[in-house]
């Protein structure tokens, strides 16, 4: 039985719950965090994720989930924006996105909610606009916006909104009219766009105000101080400041740095990566940080694939049906043996003479119904390994094998069977399903032999695959002739699967590798002509009795 609390405790299976949840595909493996619009990535994370990584990456793939739900990424490429108003988009479309997967699925805005307290409360790295006041007018939208969902983000939006005040007056309070207006109604991506055009239009339209007499100064000396900052719009924001100064010596002055040079204006002629993250990309930095360095302790799971398949010679099919047609006589046998009568007391059914003293204290479970219970409820996956090693005599056998087992367990109730040879002709680490669970027997079992023995990425693949069946036995039999890939990958993919709940069996071809990573629960054949029996064996000890084989 699969245990709910080791699952989400697991990284693989919690994002194939949210990708199915959401309707998305999640993958992980690479060195990056990132979505192309269709697929959310994850980097190949250490093994054993601490309960903050597990939950960054489950924010990360509610966030990066609502983006492709919910944002129309072509009438974005369309808009062609630049990238401050790319940025004040993000800001704008990260919250309509978030809020509108939260609408549809609350526990994810508990997530988000945590996601916004760590980046800018908790954890808070320095604002931007302690650097440069320009970016603190980006830094006041982002942090308002995120506001809007966690009231512990108001101080530091209250620090950026002092930097703008002093700096820049009176341009507060016409983004904030703006933001207003999105907050009320912002339904898709067209509009989150009109409203970052709007902000940055704002943004480039300020201009100094007309300096007033509680600074102390002469009218000339205002008059002249006004005059030579319109001048010097394109300027920096230091050379302002100190025309101001001269103007107006009780005025407060701060050095500037390189980046408190910027100007307002000058904003537009920045580059991406010199303004303010957004938290998609907060969150996509951390995660690429904390992937595994090390190979033999990274978690990657296979993709799926394709590779070339034809039906089987008809002399091999007529072979393999006629093993099928004895495994199935031979389980179905069994079948019956394990077929238990169950009798309940109750209310309803024949009455039970020996329980009618129960009626003395008024209790009425009186009535005796029988009921039968079978002894199967299993999902069986066999797992081929067709690498490289195996072409030749193994593979063709190895093809009318699991072509004779899933036709007999097709027929089996209580039985849903599955095969997926490993790997894919289209990537090193891949999968190609040949008959997924609850589909019917293809005949395209003739596969040729290629390429490594990516067992570990497979193994996780199957995971995530028959973690939504609803049989309560999930049983997996790798066929293999070597040793994986990465074999230290592979045995943690085996404990974690043994952990969950999933019955591992192993059959190796001439090769002793499958007993290291599975000395319980595999066997070897040295002989090709064993290799049916064999199979058929270890399948009828695995769904009958279990255990050891």
């Amino acid at each position: 039985m699969i245990r709910t609390k080791d699952v989400l405790n697991c990284l693989p299976l919690v994002a194939s719950i949210l990708g199915d949840r959401y309707g998305v595909q999640v993958r992980i493996g690479g060195n990056e965090a990132c979505t192309n619009g269709k697929v959310i990535h994850l980097p190949s994370l250490p093994m054993d994720c601490e309960p903050e990584l597990l939950a960054l990456a489950r924010s990360f793939v509610d966030h990066e989930s609502g983006h492709i739900r919910h944002t129309d990424f072509s009438v974005l490429k369309a808009a062609n924006l630049d990238p401050v108003t790319f940025n004040l988009f993000n800001c704008l479309e990260d919250w309509r996105v978030e809020k509108k997967l939260s609408g549809i699925f609350p526990g994810c805005r508990r997530n988000l909610n945590w996601l916004i307290r760590r980046f800018f409360v908790e954890q808070a790295q320095p604002r931007a606009g302690d650097d440069s006041p320009a970016l603190a007018v980006l830094d006041y939208v982002l942090l308002t916006v995120r506001a809007w969902d966690v009231d512990e983000v108001t101080p530091a939006r209250q620090n950026a909104a002092s930097i703008m005040e002093q700096y820049f007056p009176g341009l507060i309070e016409a983004l904030d009219a703006i933001m207003a207006k999105a907050y009320i109604h912002c339904p898709d991506t067209k509009a989150t766009i009109e409203y970052a055009k709007q902000i940055a239009l704002c943004i480039q339209q300020w201009e100094p105000p007309q300096p007033t007499a509680t600074r102390n100064c002469s009218n000339a000396n205002n008059k002249a101080a006004v005059c030579q900052a319109k001048e010097e719009a394109n300027n920096s924001t230091s050379q302002i400041v100190q025309q101001a100064e001269s103007a107006c010596a009780s005025a407060p002055v701060q050095q500037s740095r390189a980046l408190n040079a910027l100007p307002l204006k000058a904003l537009f002629h920045a580059e991406a990566q010199d303004l303010p993250q957004n938290i998609g990309e907060i969150m996509a930095i951390e995660l690429s940080n904390c992937r595994s360095e090390s190979t033999g302790d990274a978690l990657t799971v296979a993709v799926e694939g394709t590779r070339q398949a034809t039906p089987l010679p008809a002399d091999q099919k007529l072979q393999a049906l006629q093993a099928s047609i004895a495994l199935r006589t031979r389980l179905q046998g069994f079948l019956q043996a394990q077929t238990q009568r169950r009798c309940s007391i109750g209310r309803r059914g024949t009455l039970h003479a020996n329980s009618l003293h129960r009626l003395q204290v008024g209790n009425a479970r009186v009535f005796q119904k029988e009921s039968l219970q079978l002894g199967l409820n299993t999902a069986v996956h066999i797992l081929l390994d067709v690498s490289g090693s195996m072409a030749g005599a193994p593979i063709n056998l190895a093809n009318r094998a699991c072509y004779a087992v899933a036709t007999a367990l097709s027929h089996i109730r209580g039985v849903n069977p599955a095969v997926t040879a490993f790997p894919a002709a289209t990537a090193t680490n891949s999968v190609f399903p040949i008959m997924r669970h609850g589909q019917a027997v293809p005949d395209m079992f003739d596969l040729r032999a290629s390429g490594g023995t990516p067992l570990a990425g497979a193994l996780w693949w199957v995971l995530q695959t028959m973690l939504s069946l609803k049989e309560q036995r999930k049983i997996i039999l790798v066929i293999t002739d070597g040793m994986p890939d990465n074999p230290l990958a592979a045995n943690n993919a085996i404990g974690v699967a043994q952990k969950l709940g999933f019955e591992v069996y192993g059959l190796g071809i001439r090769d002793e590798h499958i007993t290291h990573l599975l000395p319980h629960t595999s066997k070897v054949v040295n002989d090709l002509p064993d290799l049916v029996p064999a199979m058929f064996a270890m399948l009828q000890a695995a769904l009958l009795k279990g255990g050891e084989v």
